[in-house]
């Protein structure tokens, strides 16, 4: 998947006016009212929607600390993989956790888990563990 950055075409630290200009450029080569064949109106829209979240600082800001989050799971070494069932629930901290073998321990919460949030140190070691699990979606209550 390509980040707005790629898909404009431009640098993670251009200006602003630099990201504009090549919007601009990019946006005329691939609108639809431009193009001669309307195949594939998905480079227009993927131009479209990076050139919102990055004309505007604060969505920019954001933006750019999700992406680092993502590269820093990708290169974070995980020593195991643990089902969230294996782990110990703590109802008044709403926290999993697990033993690690250096005697520390692997605390999730589940606010954590809900944002996405999947990998955990130990905190007594440099350890990590990713935790497996399955978003399930609370159902409606029926009316009956």
């Amino acid at each position: 998947m390509s980040t707005h950055y790629e898909v404009l075409q431009v640098s993670e630290i251009a200006s602003l006016d630099t990201i504009k200009q090549r919007f601009q450029q990019l946006i005329l080569q691939h609108h639809p009212d431009k193009r001669t064949n309307n195949n594939d109106d998905t480079q227009a829209h993927n131009i479209l929607k990076a050139w919102e979240v990055l004309r505007n600082p604060t969505s920019r800001k954001n933006y750019d600390i999700e992406l680092q989050s993502e590269r820093n799971k990708e290169n974070i070494a995980i020593g195991a993989e643990v089902d969230l069932d294996d782990m110990e629930y703590d109802q008044d901290e709403k926290s999993f956790s697990l033993v690690c073998r250096c005697s520390g321990e692997y605390v999730i919460k589940e606010d954590e888990l809900e944002a996405g949030i999947d990998v955990v140190g130990c905190n007594n070691c440099s350890l990590r563990i990713r935790v497996l699990y399955d978003v399930v979606e609370e159902d409606e209550e029926e009316d009956n």
